[in-house]
């Protein structure tokens, strides 16, 4: 029977494959959340952005007022899409800052005001205030691109909380004014408020303070992103019908601003009609200043806050050179500098925005907004427009002094009003210089009472790094009063230096007169000092020289020994010392010590048979021991046994002196341990049976006896009497070595 082969399978080519088919799906629908939360999000920073154009020029300027509005948008649409495709935190949404935009209200005022002083027409001071925007903008994308690109970001995370809050409340408070001014044309003072108000007026601010309540009830009960928004358009929607109906939508009325459509403004032609003089900008870089070092610190507290909710880790360098870069490509364009926004950007996420795109369709919906040329300003009513001026307001004063209230921190709380009056009296960067040096001064304080001494004690908690006899050991833990340990930390300035003085003076004479013989400073943790550490280390030499009291310099930088050696610490006829690191200078120490009190620190062989009978008692004869070892004379530096090899002898020091090193990762060698004459090595290994867990040396010539092995097993069979007190021995070695490693470790935890 035929049977026929099965036809062949084929596949449909004429599509993707349906994994890709399922990535292009993915991408789509990421695409249109990215472009429905991008719109959304573009609800709340158009409003802002109308709400700061309102307040940048009242008055007699206020036919500039489409023109700000143009320029923030297209500034917020350039800067917006670097920002959102750079920044190290999407996605993000990009619109004017609002202390930024405060200072830039002072900028116009200031700027127009002496304009007009001079006959200037009103034409004329909007194209003046304008390039003072641009040069402005200029001016932080310059400050922060130079930031980022010399990685100086992590500078700019220890702003002290209190600076921060208080140019933000003056910033709420300066809204607020403007929010005032705007809605009733009164300035926000006792003789503005008491004069006689018009119905309008009262009408005007009581709408606006509904819509200012509209806007708290839904942040205190609505925790959608979106019923913001909503919220917004709902209110105009509102605002538009009621004025219809009660026929108060024309102009002339006074609900509305003046209905314009956007205008297009060139930074190159403002140059040719404005007013703006190389004397006047002169005149203005404190404020331009001003303007940039707002915008730097109301992006640092931005970009902390968005790491704080999203639990996410940002890179500051890349947020500084994507704004600096974002203002610089803007300002050209009449496009004035932008910002994160930290509502709006959590807006996108709450809204679908799945990538940096959404950011992206949030910029561009700003800038169709301006190229469109709507009429913003006569479209939504004054008092919506003063609502959200007030909420902005009332949020920066109510967030930058919660949180210190909060806490308890009323110190924090008090500087916080303190610097905003000094921001609303004097201008913002008297303000945030005030505050600087407010912190400075605070830390100068609070360093100073913390001190420099980090840890003090005597050489009878901590030894060095020298192994010594027993004999030579109690003397050192009887009298090791006579050296005073003491740990440096920090930078030793005028506010601290003259505490270590203190300190040191005050131990010395709470104890018997000359019992301290040495002083021993550390300064491996110390960054630096400046001149005042100097001399409070020239009258604490000069307390010492009076007691007879030895100081001991180690772990110097190269800058700090050379002051200390050119002002005559030591070198020359002074007693006093300088060592590279804590073993050695203790060890001295240590040495003088044993020296004073006639305690041959190198006994030599002369010594070695009556130190191994006080070791092992009187039943045992040296010559009992000495016959089981072996004797092996060193000429000069050489190495008794390498780290790695087995463990099969213990060595006991009879001359000279060894010492001990370890390798470390990159191929060097770390010395850990000195041993002196009198004293055993090698014991730990060989009775573990391990490998050598170090490298020992003769530090020049040296004599050794040692115990192989095999002979330590001959020894335990034809003197098990002698083995057993050669047990203890070790025994009492290593009991005092842990005592003394005990008391270290004690001694360092304080």
């Amino acid at each position: 029977m035929r049977t026929h082969d099965p036809a062949p399978l084929t596949r449909d080519v004429s599509g993707p494959p349906p994994r890709a088919w399922s990535r292009l799906t993915a991408k789509g629908r990421d695409c249109v959340k990215d472009t429905i939360a991008g719109l959304i999000g573009s609800v709340v920073l158009v409003a802002n952005i109308v709400s700061f154009g309102a307040l940048m020029f009242q008055g007699d300027l206020s036919a500039g007022i489409p023109t700000a509005i143009w320029a923030m948008l297209i500034g917020s649409c350039i800067g917006g899409v670097w920002i959102a495709l750079g920044t190290s935190l999407p996605p993000l949404a990009t619109g004017i800052d609002s202390p930024t935009g405060g200072v830039l209200i002072l900028l116009s005022a200031s700027a127009g005001a002496g304009v007009m002083a001079t006959g200037g027409s009103a034409q004329i001071a909007v194209q003046t205030v304008m390039l003072t925007f641009t040069v402005a903008t200029l001016v932080s994308g310059a400050l922060l691109y130079g930031l980022g690109i010399f990685r100086l970001g992590t500078y700019f995370r220890f702003v002290p909380y209190f600076v921060v809050g208080g140019f933000l409340a003056a910033t709420g408070w300066f809204l607020i004014v403007g929010g005032v001014r705007l809605t009733t044309g009164r300035s926000l003072t006792l003789g503005g408020l008491t004069t006689g108000w018009t119905t309008i007026e009262t009408a005007k601010l009581a709408a606006a303070g509904g819509a200012l309540i509209v806007l708290l009830a839904v942040r205190r009960w609505i925790k959608s992103q979106l019923a913001m928004p909503a919220a917004l358009i709902a209110m105009w929607v509102a605002g538009v019908i009621v004025l219809q109906r009660l026929g108060l939508s024309t102009p002339a009325h006074g609900w509305y601003l003046p209905s314009q459509a956007l205008t297009q403004w060139s930074p190159f032609e403002g140059a040719r009609t404005s007013q703006l003089t190389w004397s006047m900008t002169i005149e203005l870089l404190p404020e331009f200043l001003t303007v940039a070092v707002v915008a730097l610190v109301s992006l640092v507290t931005k970009v902390s806050s968005i790491e704080v909710v999203r639990q996410a880790s940002s890179n500051l360098d890349c947020e500084f050179r994507a704004h600096g870069i974002a203002s610089l490509i803007a300002a050209p364009f009449g496009g004035i500098t932008s910002s994160l926004q930290t509502g709006t950007s959590r807006l996108l996420e709450q809204a679908g925005g799945a990538t940096r795109m959404s950011g992206v369709a949030c910029a561009l919906s700003l800038g169709l907004v301006g190229v469109a040329n709507l009429d913003l300003p006569g479209l939504i009513p004054i008092a919506i427009i003063a609502g959200l001026i007030f909420y902005l307001g009332y949020t920066f004063i109510i967030d930058a002094l919660w949180r210190p209230y909060s806490q308890r921190a009323w110190l924090d709380l008090l500087l916080a009003i303190a610097i905003m009056i000094v921001c609303v009296q004097y201008g913002y960067l008297v303000g945030v210089l005030a505050g600087l040096l407010c912190a400075c001064v605070l830390f100068a304080i609070t360093y100073s009472r913390f001190g420099v001494v980090r840890r003090h004690v005597t050489r009878a908690q901590f030894a060095s790094y020298v192994d010594r006899s027993v004999e030579a050991s109690a003397h050192l833990h009887k009298t090791g009063d006579s050296i005073q340990l003491y740990w440096l930390s920090g930078y030793i300035f005028f506010g601290s230096s003259e505490g270590v003085l203190e300190r040191i003076r005050g131990d010395m004479e709470a104890m018997a007169p000359r019992q301290i013989g040495y002083v021993i400073l550390d300064f491996a943790a110390v960054s630096g000092t400046d001149s005042s550490a100097v001399m409070s280390l020239i009258k604490l030499r000069n307390f010492c020289d009076q007691h007879g009291t030895t100081l001991v310099y180690c772990s110097l930088t190269p800058a700090n020994h050379r002051a200390l050696e050119l002002a005559g610490f030591f070198g020359g006829t002074s007693k006093h010392r300088a060592f590279s690191d804590l073993n050695l200078a203790l060890a001295w120490c240590e040495d003088r010590l044993l020296a004073d009190a006639n305690l041959d620190t190198d006994a030599g062989l002369a010594g070695f048979e009556s130190w191994i009978r006080r070791q092992l008692g009187g039943s045992i004869q040296p010559s009992d021991l000495l016959a089981y070892l072996e004797r092996k004379d060193a000429d000069g530096s050489q190495i008794l046994y390498r780290e790695g090899e087995p463990a099969d002898t213990v060595d006991l020091v009879a001359a000279g002196r060894l010492v001990i090193d370890i390798a470390t990762g990159d191929g060097e060698n770390l010395r850990v341990r000195c041993i002196t004459t009198h004293t055993v090595v090698g014991e730990m290994g060989f009775f573990r049976q391990s490998v050598r867990s170090a490298t020992v040396s003769s530090d020049g010539p040296a004599t050794v006896y040692t115990l192989t092995r095999a002979n330590f097993d001959l020894m335990r069979r034809e003197r098990p009497d002698l083995a057993s007190t050669f047990y203890e021995f070790i025994m009492r070695i290593l009991a005092d070595r842990i005592d003394s490693a005990n008391r270290a470790i004690v001694a360092l935890s304080r």
